[in-house]
């Protein structure tokens, strides 16, 4: 005959949480949550293009657009005039789409007393509503280096990639790659 045992141990029990673990719980929770909140409106910022002349030179104006391979893209140019030094100037942008456009930003720009000069920037594939900026800088006598960044927002884009410099030479009237 089987001896049958009886288990005398009582069923284990949780032992309770310390205070200062639901503290730091809590804290974490609403770090993450704040976290949340700031990337929501960062995405939420409608789009800009912003203009900087940090050069010895007076921009008579500044035209942008979007182009294809069969020009530009829409009749919205978004244009800057009489940009002097230091100057900054801000448009906000409308929300495009450029999805399986390959398109580029078409750059126009006159310095005071030179030739009207453009550059091609970026690989523009998808819905964009970030922010573009334009920065024109002193490198040598008469050279300006041109940054262009795009940027779709927070998260990085694959198919949105804009992040160039150039140098004017206005001397010889040409951008130098």
């Amino acid at each position: 005959m089987k001896k049958i045992k009886t288990n005398n141990k009582k069923p284990q029990q949780k032992a309770p949480m310390k205070n200062s673990t639901k503290i730091l719980l809590y804290s974490l929770a609403g770090v993450l949550l704040l976290i949340i909140i700031v990337l929501v409106m960062f995405e939420s910022k409608s789009g800009r293009i912003t203009i900087r002349n940090d050069s010895d030179y007076t921009l008579e104006y500044v035209k942008a657009f979007y182009v294809d391979a069969e020009g530009a893209v829409n009749d919205d140019v978004m244009l800057f005039e009489n940009l002097q030094k230091g100057d900054k100037s801000e448009i906000l942008l409308e929300k495009i789409d450029l999805s399986y456009l390959e398109a580029n930003l078409e750059v126009r720009f006159k310095f005071e007393g030179y030739d009207e000069l453009f550059v091609d920037a970026g690989y523009f594939n998808d819905i964009f509503n970030g922010r573009i900026s334009l920065s024109f800088s002193n490198t040598e006598e008469d050279k300006v280096l041109l940054k262009i960044k795009a940027s779709p927002g927070v998260l990085p884009s694959p198919q949105i990639r804009c992040d160039e410099e150039h140098v004017v030479n206005l001397a010889e009237g040409y951008v130098e790659e």
